[in-house]
């Protein structure tokens, strides 16, 4: 009985370890999408392509995530509060979140429902051009992920060396 009952308490604790491991890439994968989005001024030469849009509310939710300050102007450094953001967006809860510029002169109401689908939107969206400039394969094999052209900006290990 102490075997199975330290088999089962094994198996529990591997368990844990999977889920834990894919919440992290869940998270992982919904904060790529988000950067690849708010940290890009500009696609295909309109440099009012991130501050318009879908992408406006994603930015606004994105220094929600990250530019809270407290009362003192104090960097608020809570994992915890992201974590528990980002986990409410990758379910698409639709509680209300409120969005404000850092200038407190817009402010938007949004769902984390909202949120899931503007950032589904944009990605496909910059997807799609890749593709579109790069072809569908064209840097398969090479570093790239689903047609996205390897970065231009790093040398390869050849020229490294």
């Amino acid at each position: 009985m102490d075997e199975l009952d330290s088999a089962a308490a094994y198996s529990d604790g591997l368990l844990g370890e999977v889920q834990r491991e894919a919440d992290n890439g869940r998270l992982l994968r919904l904060l790529m999408k988000l950067c690849y989005i708010c940290d890009r001024p500009e696609l295909g030469g309109d440099t009012q392509w991130a501050e318009t849009g879908d992408r406006y509310l994603l930015k606004l939710f994105r220094d929600l995530l990250f530019h809270q300050v407290d009362e003192e102007g104090a960097p608020l450094l809570d994992w915890g509060l992201a974590a528990e953001a980002l986990n409410k967006v990758d379910a698409g809860v639709p509680e209300k979140v409120l969005l404000m510029s850092r200038d407190e002169m817009s402010m938007l109401v949004v769902s984390y429902a909202d949120v899931r689908r503007c950032i589904a939107t944009c990605y496909d969206e910059l997807r799609s051009r890749a593709s579109a400039q790069y072809g569908a394969g064209g840097a398969a094999g090479q570093g790239g992920q689903q047609g996205m052209p390897r970065s231009r900006s790093r040398p390869s290990m050849q020229q490294q060396y």
